[in-house]
């Protein structure tokens, strides 16, 4: 049980220990610092904010009722309606809760929580965003059909998926509903007009949202919102997440083993051995087609059909064996391939997952050789692992939320690449030619360091293809390296001059860290900020809060200018406080007045000193009278 010890009006006597808080905030930037209202500050740990918020033991929470019975603790008014879309359990038993905003019954876009409580009950933690204060209309002055005019004008496509019955009729047999289709269908909700990760009410709008797939990929498939009272777009989010074309040729991997079936007098490209059917199309040069590969005695010698649905099958593989997950849905849809293609608007020299549907798509490369083809194994995972985003935290693809988007799916990809040929080279496409580096995102334009080298400033940037959707490319290379310290380890200075020092972990703990990250912690709004407390988060869940993990985990996000380090084993306090802080804390020990003075001084601010093992308080600290102090520990 955690013990706390409080004075509010005299002084504290030496020597008094306590048992035990751990790193897992660090100091948080005070740009994203979310303070908390005292009902919530009741209920909650002093690290947390209003985004990210760590229970009090001896707290009795219901998560499935926790908005109603804390609504005043969330800030959310009578017109706030907070509606469950999603539970699990994962893999060690942990329960978790994602909500969805509602205002006067409208979905209010990136308003998002999740909670989560461990095996034994106990509600340990809840994070997400919350858009409070919301004051609009609704009640839209354009129909559905007149906004989606006004979202068809907008994206000025030649011509649309619905449009293509061979699409249509592939997506009614993916979805086994013969009234599937891609005709946009629109939902009124609440919209921001920008997206600066300011999140405010103020900028909330009443749209209409489409979904509009193109089939004219020189018009990317968007997500647009269309602003109901004016018929103003005034939000628009990539639906596509595509590679950055390079170029390159190398032999990939040899002769292979991968399932087909067999139709007719011929094997096609078509595995259904598991429960999630594996596709492989071959494009011939143009756009998505729905035409096998076939090979008259399964032995093949079409190099770029064998890497593609080899690839496409490892890729299964890995989510499946790694991380239990059926496919990139988690609930075995069809994994779909798009081969050797050269698509108006995509190009030879790219990928893409969500261009063509919920599947992805590989250029055949500058040249006719197969070895020049965008489908390396690394390659195939990473356009998949957007799909594992898409339906997990569906991280909005642009700025930085689309960073780590991409930044995940290299992560994966790389991850792939090392289930299906025992290692992996941490370079995004290397067996072909290499477009980014783990280990230097320096040598291909990227920053190692959040908004150092490199950094694409994302304040005020309006998305566009012509700006990579405010750098989502490039601004990845931070989290890649992140995770390439993290798993391998390493030294040296931030762009900054800050020096760190991490010890790696390996990549396989490192990759069950970041799956559990993202399909557990994050939301399709997700900062920076928010990827290192999920990683923490993640890392204390699996192997504790005082574990070699979870201290490398702060330190590699230190090494690349994430926040601070996690603070040193043990630290000694000196001055006037609250003036000098409110929470200090050291991994193991935390003293105070140790060959100084310390004193506390009469404030409504509450200061906190932690440690995991002891916090000592030596002769010479001081409490005044109308302070307000606490020294605790956590089990």
């Amino acid at each position: 049980m955690k013990r706390i010890f409080k004075i509010i009006s005299k002084a504290i006597s030496p020597h008094l220990a306590v048992v035990a808080a751990v790193f897992i905030t660090g100091n948080i930037m005070a740009q994203n610092k979310a303070p908390l209202n005292p009902k919530m500050e009741a209920l909650s740990k002093p690290e947390s904010d209003r985004n990210w918020i760590n229970f009090r033991e001896g707290v009795a929470i219901n998560p499935s009722t926790i908005f109603t019975d804390y609504r005043e603790a969330f800030e959310l008014s009578v017109e706030d309606r907070m509606n469950i879309v999603k539970t699990e359990t994962d893999q060690i038993g942990f329960n978790h809760f994602r909500y969805q905003q509602f205002y006067k019954n409208i979905k209010v876009v990136y308003g998002e929580f999740a909670v989560h409580q461990q095996p034994d009950g106990f509600v340990k933690s809840a994070n997400g965003r919350l858009i409070t204060g919301l004051n609009q209309a609704s009640i839209p002055a354009l129909n559905e059909e007149q906004a989606l005019q006004l979202a068809l004008q907008f994206m000025n496509a030649k011509k649309y998926l619905w449009q293509n019955s061979a699409m249509e009729n592939e997506l009614k047999r993916q979805e086994k509903n013969a009234d599937a289709t891609y005709y946009p269908k629109g939902e009124l909700v609440y919209a921001p007009s920008n997206y600066e990760a300011t999140f405010l009410a103020a900028d909330y709008k009443l749209a209409w949202n489409f979904k509009i797939y193109t089939d004219d990929l020189t018009v990317m498939p968007k997500s647009l919102y269309v602003d109901a009272l004016t018929g103003q777009v005034i939000h628009a989010v990539d639906i596509a997440m595509n590679c950055s074309a390079g170029s390159g040729t190398s032999a990939f991997n040899g002769t292979v083993s991968f399932n087909t079936e067999l139709s007719g007098a011929s094997f096609r490209s078509h595995d259904d051995c598991q429960a999630t059917d594996l596709y492989v199309f071959n494009c011939a040069g143009g756009g998505a087609v729905n035409t096998y590969y076939t090979d008259a005695d399964n032995t093949w010698t079409a190099q770029s059909a064998v890497q593609a649905q080899w690839g496409t099958m490892m890729t299964y593989n890995y989510f499946n064996g790694e991380h239990g997950r059926a496919s990139w849905n988690g609930a075995s849809a069809d994994m779909i391939s798009y081969n050797n293609s050269n698509a108006p608007g995509l190009g030879p020299n790219n990928a893409c997952w969500g261009c063509t549907g919920n599947s992805t798509i590989y250029g055949q490369g500058s040249t006719t050789a197969s070895t020049d083809d965008w489908n390396t194994n690394d390659i195939v995972g990473h356009e998949f692992a957007h799909g594992v985003t898409q339906s997990s935290a569906n991280l909005v693809y642009n700025s930085e939320s689309g960073a780590l988007n991409e930044s995940f799916s290299d992560i994966f990809g790389e991850m792939v690449e090392s289930w299906s040929e025992g290692n992996c080279d941490y370079l995004v496409g290397g067996d072909r030619g290499a477009i980014r580096s783990f280990i230097d995102p320096n040598l291909y334009g990227d920053p190692d360091t959040y908004l150092g080298t490199n950094w694409v400033t994302t304040a005020g940037c309006v998305p566009s293809s012509g700006n990579d959707n405010c750098g989502v490319h490039t601004n990845s290379g931070v989290q890649n390296r992140y995770f390439h310290l993290l798993s391998e380890g390493g030294s040296g200075t931030t762009d900054f001059g800050v020096p760190y020092n991490v010890t790696g972990i390996s990549r396989f703990s490192a990759r069950q860290i970041q799956y559990r990250a993202l399909t557990v912690y994050l939301n399709s709004s997700s900062q920076y900020i928010d990827a290192r407390r999920a990683a923490l988060q993640s890392a204390w869940d699996l192997y504790g809060q005082c574990s070699a993990e979870i201290i490398a985990v702060g330190d590699a996000w230190h090494a690349v200018g994430v926040e601070s380090q996690s603070p040193p084993f043990s630290q000694n306090f000196c001055g006037n406080y609250p003036a000098s802080g409110t929470f200090m804390q050291s991994i193991s020990l935390t003293t105070a007045a140790n060959g100084c003075a310390t004193t506390i001084t009469p404030s409504a601010t509450a200061v906190y000193f932690t440690a995991r093992d002891n916090v000592i308080l030596y002769p010479g600290f001081i409490a005044q009278a109308g302070s307000n102090f606490t020294a605790y520990l956590e089990p």
